[in-house]
């Protein structure tokens, strides 16, 4: 009886902590935002490396991400101070997740989001104060950014991971199975310039 009445209470112990702990255990964490700003452009990069499951939608107001590394789970939701141009966007998975937006409006923003978190954070190595002496750092390099077309990739069903190492995305890139099937028979015409020139043309100065 003893023992029947000790395994009763391990059990109701155990239901007990999960009840307790499972919440914390199954809570998605926020990855490190930093930003940056000139007056007609924000540069936003996700800090994290070899993301898994990757989701990113971007709307002209907000930008949501969900990720997975090394078994944890990153994700949130972004509401932006002001609107940006959707469609002039530029992103890079290549080592971290950087975003390029452009602002609907120029002007400086006080804050990157609506209100301020403690995971949003300053990038110093690309800010630049409106009233900073001396040599100005100039507009953000985009070498290496590709064009972002939401729809597609968000319709077609597939998981975009950072360490796929997949060219950048260019508007009406055709990702759909048969299309990526399709890709390897193109042969390069003569004369064609390398990829990497032909990149160049997809970027803003």
């Amino acid at each position: 009886v003893e023992v029947i009445e000790y395994i009763d209470f391990l059990t109701e112990s155990l239901q007990e902590v999960r009840r307790i702990f499972c919440p914390f255990l199954t809570m998605s964490l926020k990855p490190d935002v930093l930003w940056a700003q000139r007056p007609d452009s924000v540069y936003l990069t996700i800090d994290l490396k070899e993301v898994q499951d990757m989701k990113v939608t971007l709307e002209n107001d907000s930008l949501s991400f969900s990720g997975r590394v090394g078994g944890s789970l990153y994700e949130f939701d972004l509401p932006f101070h002001a609107p940006i141009k959707k469609a002039a966007s530029k992103w890079s998975t290549k080592r971290l997740i950087e975003f390029y937006l452009q602002k609907e409006e120029e002007g400086i923003w006080p804050r990157l989001g609506k209100s301020k978190a403690p995971w949003i954070k300053v990038d110093w190595k690309r800010w630049q104060d409106s009233d900073d002496e001396g040599e100005t750092k100039g507009a953000f390099d985009l070498d290496g950014m590709g064009d972002m077309n939401f729809s597609d990739m968000m319709g077609s069903g597939d998981d975009l991971d950072s360490d796929d190492e997949e060219e950048d995305l260019v508007e009406g890139a055709d990702i759909s199975p048969a299309g990526m099937a399709a890709a390897p028979a193109a042969a390069a015409p003569a004369g064609a310039p390398p990829a990497a020139e032909e990149k160049e043309l997809d970027q803003i100065d």
